[in-house]
């Protein structure tokens, strides 16, 4: 079919020319993404009106809603904006597309081939460059130059196929073929991918006079249904709260475009005399198109802000995570986030405080305790006396296995994953401490896991200074957990002074084994212990220091704050 006809032909490689454009301005504008997207995402994100704010700007000037949808989705399932923010994001983010439909009747006005090919060729000759800002550059010029030859590609495709492919058939009279161009639109987009792809099909359309006014604009409605598809997906490997957003985004353009067919009359008279208004002429359908796009987008951002926190109320109640209670997973670890280096450290960051968590808890209950007790204010040695174990044994090969184990795994695979994108070294550094905090949790665990049984038999010996030797193992380890929940709780400045006990901390676990020993052999020349008893208590003691020491070194990569990194730094040079 497309050998015998050209001009269809023309049409088809003008949707994948503008799609191809569409990747390289995403890309080009990825590469200066880096920190700088992430520092301003946190300022200009605190209030619901600076949330869709950003969202209309980023996309005006990055020309893309769907990238806007991917990274707000990909922040928020890393915990980095609140679901407020990233809806405030979403809708700000389909008002800024409506801008795409200006510049396509603009360009489709003009002889666009005459710009793109310069554009093109300058952004290939900058995109060969070594250095980082001439690449971006680059990479959008050809984004442009390529998005500008789809569209005159699309144009010029119309004008000659108007014959052989005609829009026309689908035209039918009154709401019957408002409704079928609505699909039309949303079914397009749906397949493309891309809506401005479809509003450039549209307008070239409607210039062509393939199809009517008042079709064009239910195919623009369409459009912004359609749309949906690319944050849906994008939603499909994030968490519950990547979800929730995918779904806001659905009930903005599902519910405005609800509200726009109920009342479609009114709403061509209203967009007329907007027109009017700001004096666009009354034939020029192209940019009536346009500013019916604007308004419907801009209504229902107005509509459905005033409701956003009826919306976050709605989703947390009807939308709720599935409880899997035979395997925990990586909750900020979303794939997409990898090519930007802030964002991408304060995920792992978060995902290893989930990993310590697990590793917290496991601890806790396989020495005798539980949360309570490790954040209680009573002495570690009154616990002991009141409380009995558990009857049930801890299945540490099972919880190693489900909670442990497979956050090691994501966090190892999402840093090699990061680390790909990253140049800058002392983000590398840190990336690389994180993996050296995942590994020390892990092996605690695994540590863990050889000592438990005698930990649980000896601790409840009907030989006082055996079970004695075990508590005190048990208080260790209990007094260093609940170090660690004050630390978490406390200002920079005391954090500072734990994270230097810490530090003293393992200091001391390397004279421990000197000390144990010589108790030991005080035990067994008064015949309190056997030699047997005194050997496993030497190898338990010290693979219950191994076991601090992994956990005081993976809390102090974890925790430390940038302030508390800053302040250690200050000494030592103040030392030196």
């Amino acid at each position: 079919m497309l050998v015998v006809y050209d001009e269809l032909a023309n049409i088809l490689a003008g949707v994948a020319i503008l799609l191809i454009g569409m990747m390289n301005l995403s890309g080009g504008f990825k590469i200066f993404s880096g920190g700088l997207l992430e520092k301003i995402l946190a300022k200009s994100t605190d209030t619901t009106p600076k949330s869709i704010i950003f969202g209309t700007v980023s996309t005006v000037i990055m020309q893309s809603s769907s990238l806007v949808s991917i990274i707000s989705i990909s922040f928020l399932s890393a915990g980095l904006i609140s679901l407020l923010q990233g809806i405030g994001i979403m809708f700000g983010a389909n008002l800024g597309n409506s801008a795409g439909s200006w510049l396509i009747v603009g360009i489709t006005s003009i002889k666009i081939s005459s710009f793109a090919i310069p554009m093109l060729i300058i952004g290939v000759l900058l995109f060969f460059q070594k250095d980082v800002i001439f690449k971006g550059v680059g990479q959008i010029l050809i984004g442009i130059g390529f998005f500008f030859l789809g569209v005159d590609y699309i144009k010029n495709g119309f004008e000659e196929v108007k014959e052989i492919f005609n829009l026309a058939r689908f035209n039918v009279e009154g709401f019957k073929g408002v409704l079928v161009f609505t699909a039309l639109g949303a079914i397009l987009t749906g397949v493309i991918q891309s809506s401005h792809a479809t509003l450039a099909i549209i307008i070239s359309a409607l210039l062509s006079h393939q199809i009517s006014y008042e079709n064009a604009l239910a195919a623009t409605l369409g459009t912004s249904v359609g749309g949906v598809v690319t944050a849906l997906l994008a939603s499909l490997s994030t968490n519950i709260e990547g979800k929730k957003l995918a779904v806001a985004n659905c009930i903005f353009n599902f519910g405005i475009a609800a509200i726009v067919l109920a009342i479609f009359p009114y709403f061509v008279i209203l967009v007329d005399f907007i027109a009017r208004f700001i004096g666009i002429e009354k034939d020029n359908f192209a940019l009536k198109t346009a500013v019916f796009h604007t308004l419907f987008n801009l209504i229902a951002v107005i509509l459905f802000g005033l409701l956003i926190k009826h919306i976050v109320k709605f989703l947390d109640h009807f939308i709720k995570a599935t409880k899997d209670k035979n395997k925990d997973k990586a909750l900020y670890l979303d794939p997409n986030l990898t090519r930007y280096p802030d964002t991408a450290i304060e995920a792992l960051r978060k995902e290893s405080e989930h990993l310590y968590n697990n590793t917290y808890a496991i601890i806790a209950h396989t020495i005798g305790f539980n949360r309570k007790d490790i954040r209680s204010n009573l002495s570690f040695s009154e616990i002991i006396k009141t409380k009995k174990w558990f009857r049930q044994n801890v299945d540490l090969d099972y919880l190693y296995q489900t909670r442990i184990k497979v956050l090691f795994e994501a966090i190892m695979e999402f840093s090699a994953k990061a680390g790909l994108h990253i140049k800058d070294e002392e983000k590398n550094e840190r990336i690389f401490a994180f993996k050296i905090a995942a590994k020390n949790l892990t092996e605690a665990t695994k540590n863990l896991k050889i000592i438990q049984a005698n930990i649980k038999k000896n601790s409840n010996s009907q030989n006082k200074n055996l079970a004695n030797e075990y508590n005190i193992m048990r208080m260790n380890l209990g007094e260093l957990l609940r170090s660690i929940e004050e630390l978490r709780l406390v200002e920079d400045e005391k954090a500072y002074l734990i994270i230097k006990n810490f530090t003293k901390a393992k200091e001391i676990l390397k004279e421990i084994d000197n000390e144990t020993l010589k108790k030991i052999e005080n035990l067994l020349s008064q015949g309190k212990i056997t030699t047997t008893e005194g050997i496993s208590i030497l190898n338990d003691t010290a693979f219950i220091a191994k076991i601090a020491e992994e956990i005081i070194e993976a809390v102090e990569i974890i925790f430390s704050k940038d302030e508390i990194k800053k302040k250690e730094e200050d000494k030592k040079q103040e030392e030196n």
